[in-house]
């Protein structure tokens, strides 16, 4: 588990710390003064929190603290921005202060911080994440804090993916589905249709590349974004990651010969057929959506999400895109994506989510979808005719019936490098596609050993 190792690698250093001590006689007193210092913040924290539960008690003012990776996104960041200003002038005695956190640093922000029991309040995370943010214990279970019947409220998928076992443990903000933006100006213009299948994806690529321009763009990164968007090719491959046998112990396909067909498709792109931009190792998301919205590419492997980037940067392009489902291969799936709100036990829970909840009325959700692209959670919100009619969803909205569940396993934050390094491996033509398939496969079975074992 999590939680283990990191107690364990606390430890470790600890250890070595006493170890590296033993060679001088004066350890003792820096033994003694660390202890003195250790005293003292205990207490000082102590105080604190006593201070702190007086003031809650006498109705004062409380602040809570909040982690967020959209603040710091467009055009997320001046909606949520907005909006934590409205709440705060609400004056129902709650405050909050919010910190960035670029969404591929979350979780790294959040391992540091628990080690040191430094959670804020309250802080968003992807989703994707929510077993290992449990097997952390950060989250506390939300029924109690928000009732059932709240709960109850969410649409199914978008709460399994912020559940364990059946518990929901996220409430979630936001959801996404998978597919490919285009540029329906440049379609038309060369005269291609939507392809429907991955052969005619690249047919189309290809037709797409010339002149300076290219068919598509991939997030070639090796960090959440870029993993992200490789796994919705691969899981339309046939590729399960991890599946849970009715033995309770966990198995991958990662390395098996779908893998390797999915990973070959992915970097022949860019390998072979050279229908991306030269440099797909230092692609980003911002990168992409910047290729896409000036023109140099017609699609993005990507979440809807995209929309609203490419639009907030390039208004003119309302009205001008359209949207597919990633092209099926053994199957068709969407993957689900999206971020949630995780409340940590004991700090401000009830706070907490009073400021979720103003986060999630309907009129806020249906303004933040419309403006970003992302999907409402709330069965309410996500049913609403703004959201379904708008032209550049269709193809999201349709990959959506069909919807990938994502494992609960814990370790599955480490599969984002797994899938990361595989790829980047044969773009950089360091290793062939076998053995980077090979490579993916032993770091795959590790995370499997360790949830075995846990």
């Amino acid at each position: 588990m999590v939680k283990k190792n990191l107690a364990i690698g606390l430890s470790v250093v600890m250890a070595a710390s006493m170890l590296a001590g033993c060679g001088g006689k004066e350890a003792a007193p820096e033994t003694t003064k660390a202890a003195a210092v250790e005293t003292q913040q205990t207490e000082a924290a102590k105080t604190e929190g006593e201070t702190e539960a007086a003031k809650e008690s006498s109705g004062e003012n409380v602040t809570i603290t909040y982690i967020s990776s959209t603040i710091l996104e467009s055009p997320e960041g001046d909606f949520e921005k907005k909006c934590i200003e409205e709440f705060n002038a609400l004056g129902n005695g709650i405050t909050v202060e919010v910190e960035g956190v670029s969404a591929n640093d979350l979780m790294k922000k959040y391992i540091t911080l628990a080690t040191s029991d430094s959670m804020p309040d309250f802080f968003l995370a992807n989703m994707l994440d929510t077993a290992t943010i449990v097997d952390m214990g950060l989250a506390a279970e939300i029924a109690p804090i928000f009732g059932q019947d709240y709960v109850d409220g969410f649409e199914s998928v978008s709460l399994a993916s912020a559940s364990v076992d059946g518990v929901a443990y996220g409430a979630p903000w936001f959801s996404g589905a998978s597919g490919i933006v285009y540029r329906k100006d440049i379609f038309d213009e060369k005269g291609v249709a939507v392809p429907k299948s991955w052969d005619e994806f690249v047919e189309v690529s290809k037709a797409l590349t010339g002149d300076g321009a290219y068919g598509n763009t991939l997030v070639g990164a090796n960090n959440g974004s870029g993993a992200g968007r490789f796994q919705y090719v691969i899981r339309n491959f046939g590729v399960d990651e991890f599946i849970l046998g009715d033995d309770g112990k966990w198995t991958t396909d990662i390395g098996s010969q779908k893998y390797i067909d999915a990973l070959r498709a992915y970097t022949d792109l860019d390998v072979t057929y050279h229908t991306c931009p030269p440099g797909v190792i230092e692609t980003d998301y911002p990168t992409a959506v910047n290729l896409f919205s000036s023109g140099k590419a017609a699609m993005l492997i990507t979440g809807s999400n995209a929309i609203g980037a490419i639009t907030s940067q390039v208004p003119e392009l309302k009205g001008k895109l359209g949207s597919f489902p990633v092209p099926a291969v053994e199957r068709s799936v969407s993957t689900p994506g999206g971020f949630g709100y995780f409340i940590t036990p004991g700090k401000h829970e009830k706070e907490s989510a009073e400021f979720i909840k103003f986060m999630l009325e309907k009129e806020r959700a249906l303004e933040f979808s419309v403006m970003t692209g992302r999907l409402p959670t709330r069965t309410e919100t996500l049913d609403d005719p703004s959201i379904n009619d708008m032209p550049e969803l269709a193809g999201f909205l349709e990959a959506r019936q069909t919807v990938y569940e994502t494992p609960n396993i814990p370790g599955y934050s480490e599969i984002n490098d797994v899938h990361g390094q595989a790829y980047q491996s044969v773009f950089t033509g360091e290793s062939t596609v076998e053995e980077a398939a090979a490579k993916a496969q032993k770091r795959a079975q590790e995370i499997c050993d360790a949830a075995n074992e846990g």
